[in-house]
């Protein structure tokens, strides 16, 4: 047990000045999708991959408005705490799941934001109803099936659906799985997909959608791909209307 303790301070103490900046990004970002309305309470969970492929997470049942540096835990790919004095977020093996399932992702932001939650519940996916939807990834978001939260199954779930290059899908009956690069990059794509889920479901509510077709979508997909990347020098003007 002393072995296994001592273990744990010294990976913390070689990591402690990336473990420092990414609980630090972490707090701060819950508090911003606090403050936009995409995270309420303690509903939903954020964390990040780090270099060392162990996993920096939200802790369970703790406000995000409350929520400190120190609060944040660290695991490794099973979900065993290796650092911090709180109990992981109760999607850790979620998170995990779609870490071994996609190593594009370094970063996930899970929501139950109420547009997107509420489509979820209704069974719907999102269709190009904007253009914007390519930042995703995807010309429609697609839904992974129910399961009950923070169980082997509904990380299955999730996992077995959430395939590349798409960077959001919603689970039935529950919210939102977003994914990236990068936290902000995650963050965003949760916030995109809560914006797509507003305008879908205020167009239903009043008539049919008008869905891009699939040479429009083709277009605006050629069109991202041309997008400089974070960190490429920015190429010819003619990127998207954002």
């Amino acid at each position: 047990m002393q072995e296994q303790e001592q273990e744990r301070e010294t990976d913390s103490q070689d990591d402690s000045g990336p473990l420092t900046a990414i609980r630090r990004d972490l707090v701060a970002f819950g508090a911003d999708l606090l403050r936009r309305g995409l995270l309420s309470q303690t509903s939903g969970n954020l964390s990040v991959r780090t270099a060392s492929d162990t996993l920096c997470i939200t802790p369970s049942s703790l406000q995000y408005d409350r929520m400190t540096d120190e609060d944040i835990v660290v695991c490794d790919r099973r979900g065993e705490v290796l650092a911090g004095h709180r109990i992981p977020s109760s999607e850790t093996p979620l998170h995990c799941a779609v870490y071994d399932a996609r190593p594009d992702v370094s970063a996930i932001v899970h929501t139950h934001s109420p547009f997107a939650t509420t489509l979820a519940v209704l069974g719907y996916p999102i269709p190009s109803v904007h253009y914007m939807i390519a930042s995703l990834g995807v010309t429609r978001i697609e839904i992974a099936p129910y399961a009950t939260y923070g169980t082997p199954e509904l990380a299955a779930s999730v996992s077995d659906n959430f395939t590349a290059p798409a960077r959001a899908i919603l689970i039935a009956n529950h919210g939102v799985v977003a994914a990236g690069t990068t936290l902000k990059q995650a963050a965003d794509a949760a916030e995109t997909v809560e914006i797509l889920a507003g305008l879908y479901h205020r167009a239903i509510s009043v008539g049919v959608p008008n869905v891009l077709t699939d040479a429009q979508m083709a277009e605006v997909m050629a069109k991202y791909r041309r997008k400089p990347q974070p960190g490429q020098p920015a190429r010819q003007a003619g990127g998207p209307g954002r």
